[in-house]
This record gives structure tokens, sequence and C-alpha cells, in this order.
């Protein structure tokens, strides 16, 4: 596939500078019309100004370019809807917020990845950025490693998407029926209910989950986002800054069928992965809930696998290892994870302070730094300010 690059901007002339460097550092493929169109909402401030005096002279290298600069103010939601429609013209399309920039081989990642999924109707796009994070959690997030270049979840993300134009026809077909408000879902975390009417995000969201369909994901990223100022943040944000690819060439994208690595939207391990890498598990029905994020409405088993306090258990295992998932697979000793019935498990609000406190303790024990070296730091910290101080006194007074 060719897919179109299409880059969605408004009124931030500095990160739209500094995505189009990215983008024309890249690699295509040689004697291809690679397509670049950039929409612009529309604005009437110095910055929008200056996104279209950007935009209309950067220099495409690598195929034609088309500006759209949107007759009126369209605002995140249905600008992002106009953007997705440009798939009409195109086989696929890779969309690409003005924050990002794209590391140099994203565009072969995202052909190679389209081209192989879109057989497969369950799969409902491409990400170009590893979900290194869980997002309910805010704690490191890690797919198990069977061998391939990606992972999937039941989740979309906004650091950069690759849809085919059917992946992104029936998105549109779906929203278009459905509407711009989430609804609440048993497969879908309540988290979503609670975004703004700016945010575009929960809908892709609410339709993986309805549908069934999944995102595949990079295990190292090709885009990172930097988080800057504008409407979503007040001021800028690290979070979303993630190591990206300098070199790739061709990917292992294994079918989804022969994935280990395939998530549900509560970045949990579909169970019948698990149940092939640990045979030990009894022989039943069972939900997994090991990032103690779900409530019983979630659950569609009468077992289920947590890190939450029960009263009794068919199997327990240690929290020593990660991915989570490995504990089990590895048969980790101990009782901080439980195979139990539904109505045995604690679900209360301090059952699940206690699991948190379990896997917050597992996620950062390793990073955190020790007490002596804590207060070493403060001292140099408090050293070097007062050094400071000293060497501007000194330059006054001569």
């Amino acid at each position: 596939m060719t897919p179109a690059l299409v880059v969605i901007t408004y009124d931030r002339p500095e990160t739209l500078q500094r995505l189009l460097s990215s983008l024309d550092a890249a690699v295509y493929p040689e004697a291809v019309d690679v397509p670049l169109i950039v929409t612009i909402d529309h604005g009437e401030s110095p910055g929008a100004m200056r996104v279209f005096e950007l935009a209309r002279d950067f220099d495409w290298r690598f195929g034609t370019k088309r500006i759209v600069k949107q007759p009126r103010h369209l605002g995140l939601v249905e600008h992002f809807q106009e953007a997705g429609r440009l798939s009409r013209d195109h086989d696929a399309i890779i969309l690409l917020e003005d924050d990002l920039t794209v590391a140099p081989p994203f565009y072969s990642f995202a052909s190679q990845a389209l081209a192989r999924y879109d057989v497969d109707e369950r799969i409902g796009g491409v990400c170009l950025y590893d979900l290194w994070f869980n997002g309910f959690t805010r704690l490191p997030f890690q797919p198990l490693a069977d061998g391939s270049d990606v992972y999937f979840v039941r989740l979309p993300y906004t650091q950069g998407l690759a849809l085919t134009a059917v992946q992104w026809r029936r998105f549109d077909e779906w929203w278009q029926m459905n509407g711009p408000v989430v609804q609440p879902h048993p497969a879908l975390h309540p988290a979503f209910l609670s975004f703004g009417s700016d945010e575009w995000f929960p809908a892709l969201a609410s339709y993986l989950a309805r549908e069934e369909r999944f995102f595949c994901f990079p295990r190292v990223s090709l885009t990172t986002g930097w988080g800057d100022a504008g409407v979503h943040f007040d001021t800028r944000s690290e979070w979303f800054l993630a190591p990206v690819q300098l070199r790739g060439d061709v990917y292992r994208l294994p079918a989804l069928d022969d994935s280990l690595a395939v998530y549900d939207s509560f970045f949990e391990l579909a169970p019948e992965r698990l149940k092939l890498l640990a045979q030990s598990l009894p022989p039943l029905e069972f939900d997994i809930d090991l990032n103690a994020t779900k409530l019983p409405q979630n659950l569609r088993s009468d077992h289920v696998l947590t890190t939450r306090p029960v009263r009794q258990r068919l199997a327990q295992f240690g929290l020593r290892l990660q991915p989570l998932e490995l504990n089990v697979v590895q048969e980790v000793p101990g009782d901080e994870i439980s195979l139990a019935r539904v109505e045995d498990v604690y679900w209360d609000r301090w059952a699940g302070l206690e699991a948190r406190r379990r896997l917050e303790m597992l996620a950062w024990s390793k990073r955190r730094t020790s007490r002596r070296r804590s207060v070493a730091f403060g001292f140099a910290r408090a050293a070097n300010r007062l050094r400071r101080i000293k060497d501007s006194l000194r330059m006054r007074q001569k």
C-alpha cells in the first residue's frame, strides 16, 4: 500500500514545523508518489496564518502535496472526521496531529502493517506509537514478548494512526449511526464516559469495544508525542515522549490468531492466550483482572484471575515478574495473584487500593532511587544553588 500522509493542524506553527521536518527526514519507497495532505482548521490568529504559510512553502520532495484550508472552524472532533474521510481518495491514510514527530522508518512499518492486516476484519487499524503505559493505572504496560514486532489491543491511541480506506469507512459508518456520545458497555472502561465533547478518541475506543476489533501496535514507537500546550494541555507534558526506531526494514507481523500478545480494552491479556502458556491453570473459563481496573459488571465468566484480595482461591501465584502474566506462566510462588470465583473477590475501594499498592511496588521497586542517593542529590542541588549565588555576587562586585 501507499498510504497518504494526512497532517492535522490549526494554529501552532512551531509544532507543525517540527513535524514537517521529521517527515522530510523519513525514508520512503523510491519512485513512488507519497501524497502529503495538510488539513488546517479555520482560524484568524497570527499562529493560524503562519501555519498556512508554512504548509504552503514546505517543499515536499516525495510526491504530491495538497493543502486543505477548512472554510470554518471545526474543532478537534469534526476536524478529525474530515481528515479521516480523505481516505476516500486513497488506499490508506496515516493521520498525524501536529504535536508529533515521526521516526525514519515509520512509513515502511505503516505500509506493511496496513497491507498485512487489511484482510482481517477484526483489525480496526494500526497505531504507530508503542503504548508503553497503561492509561488507567499510569503504570508501565509491557506486552508479552512472542518474537514478533507487534501486539494487539482493543484500544486505539492518539499518537499517529494508520487506516485503510475500508477500515476508516467501517468506523465512520458506525460513528454516523451511533453518534459521538459514548454509552456504557461491559467491554469498555468507564473512564471513557468522562471525556469531554472535544475528544474523538472515546468514540473510536467505543467502536472497537462494541465491534470487537483491535488496533495493531509496534513494540518500538514510530512516533513520539511532544505534549505541547494547546487545547488539551495548558502546559507542556513529557508523558508521551517515547523511544523511537531509527532503522527498520521488514517487520515480523503475525496473524492475529498466531499472536500471544492480544489484549482487551483494560490492557488485560486474552484468557485463551494465557491458557496456551500456563498449562497448570484449572480447566475452566475465567476473566483476567490483573490490573485491578475491572468491576463485576465488566466480567463474563464466573471466575477471575486478579490481584485483588480474595476470601478463598482455586490457584495462587506471586507477583515478582513483569509482564504480570509471566507470574502465572512461570508459576511464581506467592499469593498476590489469585484465581477465584467472582463472588469470593473483595470488590470494595480498600481492596482496590491494596491491589494498586501491590502493582505500584512491583512497577517501581527497581526504578526508585534509594534514600541515600535522594539525600545526596538534595545536598548536591542545594550546593549548586549556593555556588551560583556566590558566583553572581562575585560578578557584581567586579
